[in-house]
């Protein structure tokens, strides 16, 4: 009978603390968990490549594919990490390659390259804020069509 209730206890305990552990940090894909707002930069290019990954791990959302850009600039490429396809496609986002841009956000070094985790992009005249100054992303939140919290990492987990 002991056994019985301290194994209830313990897959009860797991059960609530699980989900938890799961969440990824502030936000998810590559953003907030590697941004540092003390390395801000802004770089200035012409967008060599476009890239499509898929999500960097849990609270992404299944399937979700996240869009790159690599930025030819003065100092030579610099991978820009912009956030999830499905955003890009809701504000309109149309990058192509040869278009000069301008990324402001965190510099890191993601596969032993040098990258920004984008804060802000300018294309095409327009200005796009992807993640606030924290790093936490725009998108957060916003799920899809899904209320906050509502499934795929769309709370403050977000993706």
């Amino acid at each position: 009978m002991k056994k019985s209730i301290w194994f209830l206890v313990v897959i009860s305990s797991l059960a609530l603390v699980c989900p938890a552990l799961a969440q990824p940090g502030a936000g998810g894909g590559r953003g907030p968990r590697l941004y540092n707002p003390q390395t801000v930069t802004t770089v200035k290019g012409t967008v060599e490549r476009l890239e499509q990954l898929p999500s960097m791990g849990p609270g992404s959302g299944r399937g979700a594919m996240y869009r790159d850009v690599l930025l030819n600039t003065a100092k030579g490429p610099v991978l820009v990490h912009l956030g999830p396809s499905w955003y890009l496609n809701q504000q309109k986002v149309s990058i192509m390659v040869g278009d000069p841009m301008e990324a402001t956000g965190s510099q890191v070094t993601l596969n032993n390259r040098p990258a920004i985790i984008a804060k802000t992009i300018t294309i095409k005249g327009k200005t796009l804020t992807l993640r606030d100054d924290q790093g936490l992303p725009a998108w957060r939140g916003s799920g899809r069509g899904m209320g906050p919290g509502g499934g795929r990492g769309g709370g403050p987990g977000g993706r």
